[in-house]
């Protein structure tokens, strides 16, 4: 008997309409669960369909219809989240789908769309200092009405806060300007660290689009910044004919999770080579996380590879590639659109899905309502859908669309 609808063997296309939309709130097992628990579903057998009585045959597959729809949802999903490492042998879980607040230019858009992501469904927000919406990332989470602990938010400092005595100040200012209590998630911006016009400086520092260098606390010797050579990585300062460690750095953010300032800690655009440096010093608080540019152009095969062999996750900034030099952008490359369109997805969709298929985790970024909604929406793709879009892959390094080593005077992403 259906409780929706009180017939002996209901197959209407609303009652199992009711049950689709049901099952797409919740886990995968929450969903086995409710398939076999629902009162409606035929009690059928793999080969019961072709032993139906012939009365019965044009009103079962009706509801056969409706039950493959169901399972098709099922063996489509991915993983709503990951285990990111903590502390002390524990793990917390990352939602699989972040939403990104950078943006160049003004920062209007900031609170009213991080607004609309949280209410779309989204509990990843991924945020830096740089960026200067932190108060207004804080604002939507309030306006939201989420719990905090339902949130989970990820922020990182910028080179010039890279001295060991200056990373939990940094953190402070994140917390205070959010006002929040915690991070789930610490980075390191990038591998390398500039020296601050001084602490005090630093303490006054405010970031956005209407901001200067003398704003920020930065340090420019012309148009570069003045490096601690001291403080960056090993392989950084190698090879700039320096010497330097970022072990001192990365003990002073570790020394933010056992303060309980931030849940976990991690670091950004770092070589494989770079991340090695630190894991003799990661017993207690691990690098749980490389936040990279990341996308078909650019899959970052040896870095993935590298980080699940180390149980560190991979978030991808930009998923979606920037612009190239020529103008060509990945959202309009006609094999992905293609793909996209074969598959009922948006570009920026079917991107989001690639990644997370990968064990990654795409930090993909929109002011549009629509676009908010189906980047988030990710399904798993076919083995050769996957494959074509391995296969956009560009050799050496070319496809990366975000690179300071110019504007910086130092050797990123190298190993």
């Amino acid at each position: 008997m259906c409780r929706h609808t009180n017939k002996t063997h209901c197959c209407s296309k609303e009652c199992c309409n009711r049950l689709v939309n049901k099952a797409k709130r919740k886990t995968i097992a929450e969903k086995e669960l409710l398939l076999k628990q629902n009162d409606c579903r035929p009690k059928l057998g793999p080969q019961a369909w072709e032993r139906v009585d012939a009365a019965r045959t044009k009103e079962l597959k009706k509801h056969r219809k409706w039950i493959i729809i169901i399972s098709r949802d099922l063996t489509m999903s991915l993983p709503k989240s990951f285990p990111l490492k903590s502390s002390n042998g524990k793990s917390i879980q990352i939602p699989s789908v972040g939403f990104g607040t950078w943006a160049s230019g003004e920062t209007s858009w900031a609170k009213d769309s991080v607004l609309q992501a949280l209410q779309a469904g989204y509990r990843h927000l991924d945020c830096a200092w740089m960026y200067g919406v932190d108060e207004a990332v804080g604002q939507a989470i309030r306006e939201s009405g989420i719990p905090r602990e339902e949130i989970f938010v990820t922020s990182k400092f910028w080179p010039h806060f890279g001295h060991p005595d200056n990373v939990g100040l940094c953190l402070d200012k994140i917390l205070e300007n959010m006002g929040l209590e915690y991070l789930d998630l610490y980075l390191a911006h990038w591998p390398v660290v500039w020296k601050p016009a001084s602490r005090q400086a630093l303490e006054k520092a405010r970031s956005g689009p209407d901001t200067t260098r003398e704003d920020k606390g930065q340090v420019y010797e012309g148009e570069k910044p003045v490096v601690e050579w001291e403080f960056c990585t090993e392989n950084i300062a190698t090879k700039s004919g320096k010497q330097g460690s970022f072990v001192p750095t990365w003990k002073a953010m570790q020394e933010c999770v056992r303060k309980g300032k931030a849940k976990a800690v991690g670091v950004s655009n770092f070589s494989v080579t770079e991340i090695k440096e630190l894991l003799p010093h990661s017993e207690d608080v691990p690098v749980a996380c490389n936040q990279v540019e990341c996308h078909p152009w650019l899959p970052q095969r040896e870095m993935v590879e590298f980080a699940k062999q180390h149980g560190i996750i991979v978030t991808c900034y930009s998923p979606f590639a920037g612009q190239k030099a020529d103008g060509s952008t990945l959202l309009k490359d006609e094999k992905v659109v293609a793909l996209a369109e074969n598959n009922g997805m948006d570009v920026g969709q079917l991107l989001q899905s690639w990644a997370v298929q990968r064990g990654t985790v795409p930090l993909g970024k929109s002011a549009a309502p629509k676009r908010i909604e189906s980047n988030l929406d990710v399904r798993k793709l076919s083995d050769e859908d996957t494959k074509a879009l391995d296969g956009l892959e560009i050799a050496n390094g070319e496809g990366r669309t975000i690179d300071f080593t110019e504007a910086w005077g130092v050797p990123l992403f190298q190993n």
